[in-house]
């Protein structure tokens, strides 16, 4: 187990006063980070150790979301170690849908102010897509249609795939928030189109949901901008995975480019 010991006696230290470890043990979820179920005294939780820097930032905003209801809490995490340890989720029997209640919570998640943190460059990411994936020529075709549309730059998640999205009793939560920094909302409601494999029609009416909610009038570029972000987020997601040699995860991501690409 790659944890050293007093690292993680140090992090306990940190959050507990009588440290007494009953269970520790990997978990299979997670491609990027380790994950462990912790169990300290009679309380459980996720222990994370993170394979590049600790995204303080990131979880600092996170700890301010649990406030609301929107996020995992975190408990403790320390940057020199890149450990960080939350509260253990207990999912409901239900499975993650995408309705009004989740899309009440992703509003929750773009209203919130943290300008500490910095904004994402898709153009850069793009380009670097286009690159390992050959597709060059397209991403930059991505990039012009972009700087087409007005922003709406918001606090975003940035990593909306269907397991960092919980279903709980007191409703949807959203967790990893690795990611996370201000970008255009778009870039969200894409992600959730592509993780819940949504036609452009499913989409469509997902947006409209949305803005309904919002008890904000749609604009009449809206179905062209989610358009292009979803296609924006797919070709992203694709060459993620294929830097990784995640193979299995690659083709039905392209199967749902070709028809958001039309």
């Amino acid at each position: 187990m790659p944890l050293c010991n007093a690292q993680l006696e140090g992090l306990l230290r940190q959050a507990f006063e009588d440290v007494s470890t009953r269970v520790l043990r990997p978990l299979d979820k997670g491609l990027s980070n380790k994950n462990y179920y912790l169990e300290v005294g009679q309380q459980s939780y996720l222990l994370k150790c993170y394979s590049n820097a600790l995204p303080t930032m990131a979880l600092d905003a996170q700890r301010q979301l649990a406030e609301v209801g929107v996020a995992q809490p975190p408990v403790v995490y320390d940057a020199h170690s890149r450990l960080a340890l939350f509260e253990f989720v207990t999912q409901s029997n239900e499975a993650i849908s995408l309705n009004e209640a989740l899309l009440t919570r992703l509003q929750t998640l773009h209203q919130f102010a943290f300008p500490e943190i910095g904004h994402l460059s898709l153009s850069t990411a793009l380009t670097e897509a286009g690159q390992v994936l050959a597709q060059s020529a397209y991403a930059t075709q991505l990039c012009s249609q972009l700087a087409q549309f007005e922003g709406d730059i918001c606090f975003c998640h940035n990593d909306l795939v269907r397991d960092n999205i919980l279903a709980t009793a007191q409703g949807p939560m959203f967790i990893d928030f690795e990611y996370a920094q201000y970008n255009d909302r778009y870039f969200d409601l894409a992600a959730l189109c592509t993780s819940f494999s949504q036609t452009v029609h499913q989409g469509n009416a997902m947006l409209s949901q949305y803005y309904t909610l919002l008890n904000t009038a749609m604009p009449a570029y809206a179905q062209d901008k989610l358009k292009c972000y979803v296609q924006v987020y797919l070709l992203l997601s694709i060459a993620w995975y294929q830097q990784r040699g995640l193979d299995q995860y690659i083709r039905p991501l392209w199967v749902q480019l070709k028809v958001w690409r039309g």
